[in-house]
């Protein structure tokens, strides 16, 4: 009988070391589903900020796309102005140029006129 008392100590003994590997265990496995459920959610996290990171790209790029093209239309039409400008400034210098030479002639034929006066007047 004492060997059977020895035996069953021996088997609680052993039953109390296992509860106690299944306790640890059930707490490691508890953590773990914790940790588990915790990078889900980080996960998803991550993923709504990448959704929305590239939805923000997409219109970051259309408004560059815009940006870009009403930025060509502008210097398009600089382009143009600038050439306008050089256009309107060459022909002022061809009208300065036009109203110097009429200028002179004016002088030159009132100046004849003066002349032509004064010689009636001494007729």
């Amino acid at each position: 009988m004492e060997k059977f008392k020895e035996k069953l100590n021996a088997l609680r003994a052993e039953a109390d070391e296992a509860t106690a590997r299944a306790d640890d265990l059930e707490a490691k496995v508890k953590q773990l589903e914790s940790e588990h459920t915790s990078k889900d959610h980080e996960l998803l996290s991550l993923q709504i900020r990448v959704k929305n990171l590239e939805e923000q790209l997409e219109k970051t790029e259309g408004q560059l796309r815009t940006t870009s093209t009403n930025f060509n239309e502008a210097d398009l039409k600089a382009e143009e102005a600038e050439r306008k400008v050089d256009s309107l400034q060459k022909e002022i210098e061809e009208r300065e140029a036009k109203q110097e030479e009429l200028q002179e002639k004016y002088n030159q034929a009132k100046g004849d006129l003066d002349e032509l006066t004064r010689q009636f007047d001494e007729l």
